[in-house]
């Protein structure tokens, strides 16, 4: 027995340009036909919304934005000489984010 799987003709009901749409997608993909239409068919759907690269992304940009907005409060807090309430006010946040349960890496406590 080689261990090879059989493999089946079937036939499948398409368009002439639905067809030949998808020869070129096979071709491009260096694949037949039917082997595109049997990979695509079984691949994992994609998942919705905006993938990783986006996300990421995104974040860079609120972290960007909350450290700029901490920064402008800390210089204004600074020139009414209430260091002090600006200093108590990162504890806090610090306490907060050591002590939420959700937050699983404890990137935060550590150090």
């Amino acid at each position: 027995m080689t261990g090879k799987v059989l493999r089946k003709q079937r036939a499948v009901k398409a368009t002439e340009s639905e067809w030949a749409l998808v020869r070129a997608r096979a071709a491009a993909a260096g694949m037949s036909a039917s082997g595109y239409v049997v990979r695509r068919a079984l691949a994992s759907e994609a998942p919705e919304g905006p993938s990783l690269g986006t996300l990421a992304a995104r974040l860079e940009r609120i972290e960007t934005a909350v450290l700029t907005l901490c920064e402008v409060e800390r210089l204004r807090l600074a020139e009414r000489g209430e260091d002090a309430d600006w200093i108590a006010a990162v504890r806090r946040v610090a306490l907060r984010m050591r002590s939420d349960p959700a937050r699983s890496d404890g990137a935060e406590g550590a150090g």
